[in-house]
């Protein structure tokens, strides 16, 4: 076994820079974030790990995982009564695009009855799950062009119940529209209804909330599945050291 110097002058320091960057890919590149495009909205948000989440099967999202998610991100400090949660994270499925909507409660069943309206648009190969409660419909579609289309409504009860929908089984590169449609939406947080959270190494962080413009009933948004940005950090070290040894 050979041993590098403790020292190092020069270029070969850039070299051992970019051998342990290369060392670190193989756990970094499995990874994800997403990039979220929508009405003065850029972000590219940080994947977490859900373990034992989403394992039940296509069209299922189960109140255990709702209530189990509502627990993690309440942990970390994330209210998300009357809102509408947004994060990637690492599920049974695979990376998950998960949004969950409001927070279970105690409130009076049948008390503040209304309902979210929601489309979304995204590949073939990814997994549908959704929870709409005791009320509310979706419907899937096949457009027949590699890809998929879910639409319908998720019953809001806020303070008593909550609902969810997830696109599970997503790879690097899978991209999609998401669209939630106001249907007469009962008590709704104040400010920032849609929060959109990022993982950052150890607990989940809110990294944006926003709202329905004025005037409008509806908040559209576009999502691809990127690199963690950790990951393409090491990838461009290891470019660096790479090319300094060629020249």
């Amino acid at each position: 076994m050979r041993f590098l110097p403790t020292t190092i002058p020069g270029r070969p320091l850039l070299l051992l820079l970019a051998l342990v960057a290369i060392g670190a890919i193989s756990e970094a590149a499995q990874a994800s974030g997403i990039r979220i495009t929508g009405p003065s909205i850029y972000l590219e948000l940080e994947g977490g790990a859900l373990p034992g989440m989403l394992g039940d099967g296509l069209e299922i999202f189960t109140a255990d995982d709702l209530a189990f998610m509502q627990a993690e991100l309440a942990a970390d400090g994330i209210d998300t009564a009357g809102r509408i949660t947004m994060f990637l994270a690492n599920t049974e499925d695979g990376w998950s695009f998960v949004s969950l909507f409001d927070r279970n409660g105690t409130g009076g069943i049948g008390s503040n009855d209304s309902f979210l309206g929601f489309n979304s648009v995204t590949g073939i190969d990814a997994n549908r799950h959704w929870n709409t409660d005791q009320g509310g419909n979706v419907n899937w579609w096949d457009l027949g062009n590699q890809s998929q289309l879910v639409d319908g409504t998720f019953e809001w009860e806020s303070g008593v119940t909550s609902e969810g929908f997830a696109w599970g089984n997503l790879s690097e590169g899978m991209a999609g529209t998401a669209t939630y449609v106001n249907m007469g939406l009962d008590q709704l947080a104040p400010s920032a209804m849609f929060q959109f959270l990022t993982w950052n190494g150890t607990k989940w962080d809110l990294a944006l909330g926003a709202d329905f413009a004025d005037g409008s009933d509806s908040f559209a948004l576009a999502f691809k599945v990127i690199p963690a940005p950790g990951a393409v950090a090491l990838l461009c070290i290891a470019a660096v050291g790479s090319r300094r040894r060629r020249r």
